[in-house]
């Protein structure tokens, strides 16, 4: 396996997003870095995905969200999707941010923490805003179902309703585009 840089494989992600959104009749749009994802990407119908790409090649069991603007867009927009590439296969695994990160972590039943978290990141941007400081809060997500386990599973085991409600759809390019997998439909 050819080891990549890890700008040359974030870069090799988004393209393959890019491609899948765009096979899918998808009109996909890159934004700023500052903006929190890293695409909008439309569906004929209007509707909207903000797209946040995690590019993988050896390690399948964590992730990072950098940035105040991420954590805040994670926490609190509805329509924000991580898709995690995974190389060299070639997978995109579409999924929708936090209820994948809540299945992932479990969650407890704290129904204070969403708040918490927004009157924390408030007063940090209060607390910086104007001081010069530049303040640059990273999370560090490690699953306890790696993200190349969890495709060979939901693949096998496609009626599984475990994960329907955050792994929505995983495609694989071997030239073409194939869906492998499509979370069932509730009734």
């Amino acid at each position: 396996m050819i080891e990549r840089h890890p700008m040359v494989l974030e870069k090799v992600g988004l393209g393959l997003v890019c491609s899948v959104e765009t096979f899918r009749g998808c009109n996909m749009q890159l934004v700023k870095r500052t903006s929190g994802f890293n695409g909008l990407s439309t569906n004929k119908d209007g509707e909207v995905r903000k797209i946040e790409v995690k590019s993988m090649q050896r390690s399948f069991n964590w992730i990072a969200i950098s940035s105040l603007t991420a954590i805040d867009k994670l926490f609190y927009e509805r329509d924000y999707w991580i898709y995690f590439v995974l190389l060299p296969h070639n997978y995109v695994v579409m999924t929708k941010g936090l209820p994948f990160i809540k299945r992932q972590l479990s969650f407890s039943t704290n129904a204070d923490f969403p708040q918490n978290l927004r009157d924390w990141m408030r007063s940090t941007k209060r607390l910086t805003r104007g001081s010069g400081l530049k303040f640059l809060p990273k999370l560090q997500l490690k699953f306890p179902m790696p993200l190349d386990k969890l495709v060979e599973y939901l693949i096998e085991n496609p009626n599984d309703e475990t994960w329907e409600d955050s792994v929505i759809e995983i495609w694989q390019n071997k030239g073409t585009w194939n869906r492998l997998y499509v979370a069932p439909e509730k009734e």
